[in-house]
Protein backbone atom coordinates (compact mmCIF):
# COMPACT_ATOMS: atom_id res chain seq x y z
CA UNK A 1 0.00 0.00 0.00
CA UNK A 2 2.67 3.03 0.65
CA UNK A 3 5.15 1.37 -1.86
CA UNK A 4 2.16 2.16 -4.62
CA UNK A 5 1.73 5.43 -3.40
CA UNK A 6 4.92 7.23 -2.14
CA UNK A 7 7.65 7.75 -4.33
CA UNK A 8 10.39 7.48 -2.68
CA UNK A 9 12.99 8.58 -5.14
CA UNK A 10 11.35 11.87 -5.56
CA UNK A 11 10.75 12.18 -1.94
CA UNK A 12 14.23 12.22 -0.96
CA UNK A 13 15.24 14.40 -3.66
CA UNK A 14 12.55 17.00 -2.59
CA UNK A 15 13.08 16.40 1.07
CA UNK A 16 9.51 16.17 1.41
CA UNK A 17 6.42 13.96 0.80
CA UNK A 18 6.24 12.68 -2.88
CA UNK A 19 2.91 11.04 -4.48
CA UNK A 20 3.44 8.11 -7.71
CA UNK A 21 1.18 9.23 -10.51
CA UNK A 22 -2.06 7.69 -10.81
CA UNK A 23 -3.15 8.28 -7.50
CA UNK A 24 -4.85 10.88 -7.58
CA UNK A 25 -6.65 12.61 -10.26
CA UNK A 26 -6.64 16.35 -9.09
CA UNK A 27 -2.79 15.94 -8.37
CA UNK A 28 -1.94 14.34 -11.48
CA UNK A 29 -3.59 17.52 -13.45
CA UNK A 30 -1.89 19.83 -11.17
CA UNK A 31 1.68 18.55 -12.07
CA UNK A 32 0.95 18.39 -15.40
CA UNK A 33 0.22 21.92 -15.77
CA UNK A 34 3.48 22.32 -13.50
CA UNK A 35 5.78 20.30 -15.75
CA UNK A 36 4.09 22.16 -18.38
CA UNK A 37 5.46 25.74 -16.95
CA UNK A 38 8.14 26.37 -19.03
CA UNK A 39 6.90 26.20 -22.57
CA UNK A 40 3.97 28.54 -21.15
CA UNK A 41 6.16 30.98 -19.48
CA UNK A 42 8.25 31.64 -22.80
CA UNK A 43 4.97 32.08 -24.27
CA UNK A 44 4.24 34.79 -21.88
CA UNK A 45 7.69 36.45 -22.21
CA UNK A 46 6.87 36.87 -25.71
CA UNK A 47 3.53 38.41 -24.87
CA UNK A 48 5.00 40.51 -22.73
CA UNK A 49 7.94 41.85 -25.00
CA UNK A 50 5.42 42.07 -27.82
CA UNK A 51 3.89 45.06 -25.37
CA UNK A 52 7.37 47.21 -25.13
CA UNK A 53 8.59 49.34 -27.32
CA UNK A 54 11.29 48.05 -29.48
CA UNK A 55 14.35 49.77 -27.41
CA UNK A 56 12.90 47.98 -24.28
CA UNK A 57 12.58 44.38 -25.16
CA UNK A 58 16.48 43.80 -25.15
CA UNK A 59 16.05 43.93 -21.20
CA UNK A 60 13.23 41.65 -20.67
CA UNK A 61 15.10 38.28 -19.74
CA UNK A 62 12.47 35.70 -19.24
CA UNK A 63 9.22 35.14 -17.22
CA UNK A 64 9.84 32.51 -14.31
CA UNK A 65 7.73 30.79 -11.63
CA UNK A 66 8.56 30.82 -7.71
CA UNK A 67 6.65 29.16 -4.96
CA UNK A 68 4.74 31.87 -2.87
CA UNK A 69 5.67 34.65 -5.25
CA UNK A 70 4.37 33.31 -8.05
CA UNK A 71 4.94 34.68 -11.66
CA UNK A 72 7.54 37.47 -12.15
CA UNK A 73 9.51 39.20 -15.09
CA UNK A 74 12.76 39.00 -15.11
CA UNK A 75 14.68 42.31 -16.38
CA UNK A 76 18.12 42.73 -16.82
CA UNK A 77 19.07 45.46 -14.12
CA UNK A 78 21.29 49.07 -14.87
CA UNK A 79 24.74 48.78 -13.03
CA UNK A 80 24.54 52.34 -12.67
CA UNK A 81 21.29 53.23 -11.76
CA UNK A 82 20.08 50.21 -10.16
CA UNK A 83 16.76 50.27 -11.90
CA UNK A 84 15.39 49.00 -14.73
CA UNK A 85 17.04 49.00 -18.16
CA UNK A 86 14.57 50.79 -19.21
CA UNK A 87 12.03 53.79 -18.29
CA UNK A 88 8.89 52.11 -17.33
CA UNK A 89 6.81 54.83 -17.48
CA UNK A 90 7.28 54.92 -20.91
CA UNK A 91 5.80 51.24 -21.47
CA UNK A 92 2.22 50.77 -22.71
CA UNK A 93 1.71 47.91 -20.66
CA UNK A 94 0.50 49.25 -17.16
CA UNK A 95 1.64 49.51 -14.02
CA UNK A 96 5.22 47.40 -13.04
CA UNK A 97 5.82 46.62 -9.61
CA UNK A 98 9.48 45.58 -8.26
CA UNK A 99 9.29 42.99 -6.33
CA UNK A 100 12.95 41.90 -5.62
CA UNK A 101 16.47 42.37 -7.00
CA UNK A 102 19.03 39.80 -7.13
CA UNK A 103 22.34 39.33 -9.04
CA UNK A 104 21.81 42.29 -11.55
CA UNK A 105 18.20 41.41 -12.56
CA UNK A 106 14.85 42.95 -10.83
CA UNK A 107 11.72 40.59 -10.91
CA UNK A 108 8.54 42.40 -11.96
CA UNK A 109 5.01 41.91 -11.56
CA UNK A 110 2.66 43.45 -14.76
CA UNK A 111 -0.32 42.67 -16.17
CA UNK A 112 0.79 39.63 -17.92
CA UNK A 113 1.94 38.40 -14.59
CA UNK A 114 -1.23 39.35 -12.44
CA UNK A 115 -3.31 37.64 -15.16
CA UNK A 116 -1.26 34.30 -14.56
CA UNK A 117 -1.16 33.82 -10.84
CA UNK A 118 -5.12 34.83 -11.35
CA UNK A 119 -5.55 32.04 -13.56
CA UNK A 120 -2.80 29.29 -11.79
CA UNK A 121 -2.44 31.05 -8.48
CA UNK A 122 0.76 29.26 -6.15
CA UNK A 123 0.42 26.12 -8.53
CA UNK A 124 3.22 24.42 -6.58
CA UNK A 125 2.07 25.22 -2.96
CA UNK A 126 -1.84 23.19 -4.20
CA UNK A 127 0.70 20.25 -5.48
CA UNK A 128 2.03 20.26 -1.63
CA UNK A 129 -1.36 20.93 -0.21
CA UNK A 130 -2.78 17.98 -2.01
CA UNK A 131 0.03 15.23 -1.45
CA UNK A 132 0.06 16.32 1.92
CA UNK A 133 -3.88 15.51 2.02
CA UNK A 134 -2.90 12.02 0.02
CA UNK A 135 -0.72 11.00 2.53
CA UNK A 136 -3.38 11.81 5.68
CA UNK A 137 -5.05 9.25 3.86
CA UNK A 138 -3.09 6.41 3.13
CA UNK A 139 -2.15 7.44 7.42
CA UNK A 140 -5.76 6.97 8.32
CA UNK A 141 -5.95 3.60 5.30
CA UNK A 142 -3.13 2.32 6.95
CA UNK A 143 -4.46 2.87 10.51
CA UNK A 144 -7.23 1.05 10.03
CA UNK A 145 -5.54 -1.90 9.45
CA UNK A 146 -3.40 -1.95 12.28
CA UNK A 147 -4.47 -5.40 14.14
CA UNK A 148 -3.65 -7.26 10.82
CA UNK A 149 -0.61 -5.59 10.62
CA UNK A 150 0.66 -6.25 13.47
CA UNK A 151 -0.24 -9.64 13.39
CA UNK A 152 1.69 -9.95 10.08
CA UNK A 153 4.49 -8.24 12.28
CA UNK A 154 4.36 -10.56 15.07
CA UNK A 155 4.17 -13.51 12.47
CA UNK A 156 7.39 -12.24 10.77
CA UNK A 157 9.41 -11.34 13.65
CA UNK A 158 8.96 -15.30 14.88
CA UNK A 159 9.76 -16.51 11.78
CA UNK A 160 13.03 -14.30 11.51
CA UNK A 161 13.76 -15.54 14.86
CA UNK A 162 13.54 -18.84 14.28
CA UNK A 163 15.11 -19.00 10.90
CA UNK A 164 17.87 -17.10 12.42
CA UNK A 165 17.76 -19.69 15.32
CA UNK A 166 17.69 -22.49 12.01
CA UNK A 167 20.58 -20.80 10.38
CA UNK A 168 23.34 -20.34 13.54
CA UNK A 169 22.74 -24.31 14.74
CA UNK A 170 23.46 -24.68 11.00
CA UNK A 171 26.38 -22.98 10.98
CA UNK A 172 28.25 -22.73 14.69
CA UNK A 173 27.46 -27.25 15.11
CA UNK A 174 24.23 -26.67 17.43
CA UNK A 175 22.50 -29.84 18.17
CA UNK A 176 18.86 -30.34 18.97
CA UNK A 177 18.44 -31.07 23.08
CA UNK A 178 16.28 -33.42 24.42
CA UNK A 179 13.54 -31.92 27.05
CA UNK A 180 12.48 -33.95 29.57
CA UNK A 181 9.86 -33.49 33.05
CA UNK A 182 13.13 -34.92 35.14
CA UNK A 183 14.62 -32.27 37.06
CA UNK A 184 17.74 -32.49 35.80
CA UNK A 185 20.42 -30.70 33.48
CA UNK A 186 22.84 -32.64 31.91
CA UNK A 187 25.00 -31.35 29.19
CA UNK A 188 27.78 -32.89 27.48
CA UNK A 189 30.69 -30.57 25.97
CA UNK A 190 28.86 -27.59 26.43
CA UNK A 191 29.98 -24.47 24.60
CA UNK A 192 29.31 -20.51 25.23
CA UNK A 193 27.30 -19.11 21.67
CA UNK A 194 29.30 -16.06 22.00
CA UNK A 195 32.53 -16.65 23.90
CA UNK A 196 33.64 -19.02 21.02
CA UNK A 197 33.32 -16.86 18.24
CA UNK A 198 35.34 -14.88 19.78
CA UNK A 199 38.28 -16.99 21.03
CA UNK A 200 40.79 -18.49 18.75
CA UNK A 201 39.58 -21.91 20.68
CA UNK A 202 37.12 -22.69 23.19
CA UNK A 203 37.46 -25.78 25.50
CA UNK A 204 34.06 -27.31 25.89
CA UNK A 205 32.95 -28.59 29.40
CA UNK A 206 29.89 -30.82 30.94
CA UNK A 207 27.46 -29.91 33.29
CA UNK A 208 25.49 -31.94 35.53
CA UNK A 209 22.72 -30.71 38.25
CA UNK A 210 19.66 -32.36 39.98
CA UNK A 211 18.70 -35.68 39.57
CA UNK A 212 21.14 -38.09 38.53
CA UNK A 213 19.57 -41.14 37.31
CA UNK A 214 22.60 -43.52 36.65
CA UNK A 215 24.27 -42.89 40.25
CA UNK A 216 21.75 -43.97 42.89
CA UNK A 217 20.68 -41.51 45.65
CA UNK A 218 23.48 -39.13 44.13
CA UNK A 219 22.02 -35.67 43.34
CA UNK A 220 23.51 -32.57 42.91
CA UNK A 221 21.61 -29.41 43.53
CA UNK A 222 24.39 -26.61 43.66
CA UNK A 223 27.79 -26.65 42.07
CA UNK A 224 30.01 -23.86 43.21
CA UNK A 225 33.47 -23.01 41.20
CA UNK A 226 36.30 -21.52 42.78
CA UNK A 227 39.81 -20.99 40.40
CA UNK A 228 42.23 -17.97 40.03
CA UNK A 229 41.08 -14.81 38.00
CA UNK A 230 40.44 -15.09 34.15
CA UNK A 231 40.11 -18.90 34.06
CA UNK A 232 36.75 -19.08 33.18
CA UNK A 233 34.10 -19.63 35.78
CA UNK A 234 31.86 -16.77 34.60
CA UNK A 235 31.89 -17.80 31.22
CA UNK A 236 31.08 -21.35 32.17
CA UNK A 237 28.00 -20.43 34.73
CA UNK A 238 26.85 -17.87 31.95
CA UNK A 239 26.98 -20.73 29.15
CA UNK A 240 25.18 -23.35 30.78
CA UNK A 241 22.40 -20.44 31.86
CA UNK A 242 22.35 -19.72 27.43
CA UNK A 243 22.10 -23.48 26.98
CA UNK A 244 19.18 -23.95 28.99
CA UNK A 245 17.38 -20.77 27.92
CA UNK A 246 17.69 -21.65 24.57
CA UNK A 247 16.27 -25.76 24.58
CA UNK A 248 13.65 -23.30 26.25
CA UNK A 249 12.60 -21.36 23.39
CA UNK A 250 12.93 -24.35 20.87
CA UNK A 251 16.66 -23.47 19.41
CA UNK A 252 18.97 -25.99 19.35
CA UNK A 253 21.79 -25.49 21.93
CA UNK A 254 26.17 -25.39 21.46
CA UNK A 255 26.86 -28.66 23.01
CA UNK A 256 27.25 -32.53 21.93
CA UNK A 257 24.39 -33.58 24.16
CA UNK A 258 21.94 -32.17 26.93
CA UNK A 259 19.15 -33.30 28.44
CA UNK A 260 17.37 -30.57 29.99
CA UNK A 261 14.19 -30.86 32.40
CA UNK A 262 11.74 -28.10 32.02
CA UNK A 263 13.22 -25.37 33.97
CA UNK A 264 10.14 -22.23 35.44
CA UNK A 265 13.03 -19.73 36.32
CA UNK A 266 16.63 -18.63 35.47
CA UNK A 267 17.05 -16.37 38.42
CA UNK A 268 20.72 -14.27 38.58
CA UNK A 269 23.04 -12.65 40.63
CA UNK A 270 25.96 -11.70 37.96
CA UNK A 271 26.44 -8.52 37.56
CA UNK A 272 25.30 -4.93 39.33
CA UNK A 273 24.46 -2.20 37.16
CA UNK A 274 25.82 1.02 38.65
CA UNK A 275 24.68 4.48 38.09
CA UNK A 276 24.04 7.69 39.72
CA UNK A 277 20.15 7.56 39.45
CA UNK A 278 20.62 4.30 41.71
CA UNK A 279 19.96 5.47 45.47
CA UNK A 280 21.95 1.96 46.76
CA UNK A 281 25.25 0.81 46.82
CA UNK A 282 26.25 -2.37 44.97
CA UNK A 283 26.33 -4.98 47.59
CA UNK A 284 22.98 -3.50 48.69
CA UNK A 285 21.82 -4.20 44.73
CA UNK A 286 23.25 -7.47 44.87
CA UNK A 287 21.32 -8.28 48.08
CA UNK A 288 17.85 -7.40 45.94
CA UNK A 289 18.37 -9.90 43.50
CA UNK A 290 19.32 -12.58 45.73
CA UNK A 291 16.27 -11.58 47.76
CA UNK A 292 14.20 -11.67 44.72
CA UNK A 293 16.09 -15.21 44.19
CA UNK A 294 15.10 -16.56 47.11
CA UNK A 295 11.70 -15.73 47.20
CA UNK A 296 10.81 -17.04 43.93
CA UNK A 297 12.83 -19.55 43.61
CA UNK A 298 11.01 -23.09 43.28
CA UNK A 299 12.74 -26.86 43.08
CA UNK A 300 12.74 -26.32 39.39
CA UNK A 301 14.27 -22.85 38.87
CA UNK A 302 18.16 -22.34 38.04
CA UNK A 303 20.31 -19.97 39.85
CA UNK A 304 23.25 -18.38 38.59
CA UNK A 305 25.27 -16.51 41.36
CA UNK A 306 28.94 -14.85 40.02
CA UNK A 307 31.57 -13.06 42.88
CA UNK A 308 28.06 -12.36 45.41
CA UNK A 309 29.57 -10.76 48.40
CA UNK A 310 32.58 -9.13 46.84
CA UNK A 311 30.66 -5.51 47.85
CA UNK A 312 31.14 -6.07 51.19
CA UNK A 313 33.86 -6.68 54.10
CA UNK A 314 35.77 -9.98 53.57
CA UNK A 315 33.84 -11.55 56.57
CA UNK A 316 30.41 -10.04 55.78
CA UNK A 317 31.01 -11.39 52.26
CA UNK A 318 31.82 -14.95 53.72
CA UNK A 319 29.26 -15.29 55.93
CA UNK A 320 26.36 -14.23 53.53
CA UNK A 321 27.17 -16.60 50.84
CA UNK A 322 27.86 -19.50 52.82
CA UNK A 323 24.25 -18.91 54.85
CA UNK A 324 22.60 -18.03 51.50
CA UNK A 325 23.92 -21.63 50.58
CA UNK A 326 22.98 -23.28 53.06
CA UNK A 327 19.53 -22.05 52.84
CA UNK A 328 19.17 -23.40 49.22
CA UNK A 329 20.50 -26.52 50.35
CA UNK A 330 18.09 -26.68 53.08
CA UNK A 331 15.23 -26.63 51.56
CA UNK A 332 14.37 -30.07 51.04
CA UNK A 333 12.21 -30.74 47.85
CA UNK A 334 12.14 -26.85 46.90
CA UNK A 335 16.01 -26.81 46.57
CA UNK A 336 16.67 -25.22 43.35
CA UNK A 337 19.60 -25.84 41.10
CA UNK A 338 22.66 -23.21 41.91
CA UNK A 339 25.24 -22.76 40.02
CA UNK A 340 27.95 -20.67 41.40
CA UNK A 341 31.46 -18.94 41.30
CA UNK A 342 33.47 -17.28 44.20
CA UNK A 343 36.96 -16.19 45.81
CA UNK A 344 35.89 -17.34 49.53
CA UNK A 345 37.89 -20.15 49.54
CA UNK A 346 37.63 -20.45 53.23
CA UNK A 347 34.10 -21.39 53.34
CA UNK A 348 35.49 -24.91 52.35
CA UNK A 349 38.58 -25.04 54.48
CA UNK A 350 36.43 -24.98 57.88
CA UNK A 351 33.77 -27.67 56.81
CA UNK A 352 30.74 -25.73 57.38
CA UNK A 353 29.12 -27.08 53.97
CA UNK A 354 30.03 -30.23 54.13
CA UNK A 355 27.12 -31.94 55.69
CA UNK A 356 25.52 -31.26 51.97
CA UNK A 357 25.20 -34.03 50.03
CA UNK A 358 24.06 -32.21 47.29
CA UNK A 359 26.40 -29.38 47.46
CA UNK A 360 29.54 -30.29 44.49
CA UNK A 361 32.75 -28.53 43.69
CA UNK A 362 34.67 -27.80 41.04
CA UNK A 363 36.98 -25.41 39.45
CA UNK A 364 38.91 -24.25 36.19
CA UNK A 365 42.66 -25.95 35.89
CA UNK A 366 45.11 -24.12 35.99
CA UNK A 367 49.11 -25.07 35.47
CA UNK A 368 51.89 -23.12 36.87
CA UNK A 369 55.26 -22.79 34.95
CA UNK A 370 57.80 -21.58 37.30
CA UNK A 371 60.44 -21.88 34.40
CA UNK A 372 58.12 -18.82 32.23
CA UNK A 373 60.25 -15.39 31.71
CA UNK A 374 57.16 -13.47 31.16
CA UNK A 375 54.92 -12.71 33.42
CA UNK A 376 51.93 -13.62 31.14
CA UNK A 377 53.52 -17.40 30.28
CA UNK A 378 53.50 -18.03 34.23
CA UNK A 379 50.23 -18.51 34.41
CA UNK A 380 48.46 -21.68 31.95
CA UNK A 381 44.75 -21.25 31.76
CA UNK A 382 43.03 -24.57 30.50
CA UNK A 383 39.72 -23.69 30.64
CA UNK A 384 39.08 -27.51 31.96
CA UNK A 385 36.20 -28.13 34.71
CA UNK A 386 37.76 -30.56 37.03
CA UNK A 387 36.77 -31.55 40.53
CA UNK A 388 37.32 -30.08 43.73
CA UNK A 389 37.95 -26.38 44.92
CA UNK A 390 41.48 -24.59 44.28
CA UNK A 391 42.58 -22.81 47.16
CA UNK A 392 44.07 -19.39 45.37
CA UNK A 393 43.28 -16.93 42.97
CA UNK A 394 46.17 -16.41 41.99
CA UNK A 395 45.68 -12.58 42.10
CA UNK A 396 48.92 -11.30 41.94
CA UNK A 397 49.94 -13.11 38.87
CA UNK A 398 47.03 -11.90 37.07
CA UNK A 399 47.75 -8.01 38.08
CA UNK A 400 51.39 -8.85 36.40
CA UNK A 401 49.85 -9.80 33.44
CA UNK A 402 47.44 -6.98 33.53
CA UNK A 403 50.28 -4.13 33.78
CA UNK A 404 50.63 -4.01 37.50
CA UNK A 405 54.40 -3.11 38.38
CA UNK A 406 56.19 -5.79 39.96
CA UNK A 407 57.04 -3.55 43.01
CA UNK A 408 53.31 -3.40 43.81
CA UNK A 409 52.23 -6.92 42.83
CA UNK A 410 55.55 -8.34 45.12
CA UNK A 411 54.53 -6.26 47.98
CA UNK A 412 50.68 -7.58 47.67
CA UNK A 413 52.22 -11.39 47.94
CA UNK A 414 53.86 -10.31 51.09
CA UNK A 415 51.32 -8.96 52.64
CA UNK A 416 48.97 -11.85 51.73
CA UNK A 417 51.13 -14.03 53.47
CA UNK A 418 51.35 -12.06 56.23
CA UNK A 419 47.48 -11.90 56.80
CA UNK A 420 47.36 -16.05 55.81
CA UNK A 421 49.44 -16.65 58.77
CA UNK A 422 47.92 -13.84 61.16
CA UNK A 423 51.20 -12.03 61.67
CA UNK A 424 51.60 -8.57 62.81
CA UNK A 425 50.87 -6.46 59.83
CA UNK A 426 52.21 -2.99 61.38
CA UNK A 427 55.37 -4.78 62.41
CA UNK A 428 56.45 -6.32 59.56
CA UNK A 429 55.74 -3.83 57.01
CA UNK A 430 57.95 -1.01 58.90
CA UNK A 431 60.62 -3.76 59.39
CA UNK A 432 60.37 -4.23 55.30
CA UNK A 433 60.44 -0.17 54.93
CA UNK A 434 63.43 -0.18 57.46
CA UNK A 435 65.33 -2.45 55.64
CA UNK A 436 64.49 -1.40 52.54
CA UNK A 437 65.77 2.24 54.02
CA UNK A 438 69.16 0.74 54.97
CA UNK A 439 69.73 -0.96 51.57
CA UNK A 440 69.26 2.50 49.80
CA UNK A 441 71.65 4.17 52.24
CA UNK A 442 74.24 1.40 51.93
CA UNK A 443 73.92 1.32 47.86
CA UNK A 444 73.91 5.27 48.32
CA UNK A 445 77.73 5.06 49.82
CA UNK A 446 79.31 2.55 48.16
CA UNK A 447 78.60 4.17 44.34
CA UNK A 448 79.69 7.70 46.06
CA UNK A 449 82.63 5.49 47.50
CA UNK A 450 83.42 4.01 43.42
CA UNK A 451 82.98 7.80 42.31
CA UNK A 452 85.97 8.96 44.54
CA UNK A 453 88.89 10.05 42.49
CA UNK A 454 92.43 9.17 43.88
CA UNK A 455 94.64 11.99 45.48
CA UNK A 456 97.33 10.30 45.14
Amino acid sequence: MIDRVVNFDETKFQQRYSVKPGIDVELDALKRQYDGMNSLLTEVANSVTQDLPTWARRHIKSCIFLPQLGFLTVVEQDSQQMDGGFDLECTNDGQWKKSFVDNEKAYYKNRHMTDLDNQYGDIYSQISDREVEVMQKLAVDIIAQENTLLAAATICGEFDALLALAIGATKYGWNAPQMTTENIIDIKGGRHPLQELLAPSFIPNDCLIGDDNTTPGRRVQALVLTGPNQSGKSVYIKQVAAIVYLAHIGSYVPADKAVIGTVDKILTRISSRESVSSTGSTFALDLKQVSHAMKYATSRSLIILDEFGNGTTADDGVGMFTAMLDYFLSSAAQSPKVLAATHFYEIFANGYLNHHSQLALAHMEVRIDTNAVDAEDKVIYLFKLVEGYSSTSLGSQCARISGIPEIITDRAEVIGELLSRNKDLTYNWSKGIDEEADFNHVYQEIEEFLNLEPSI
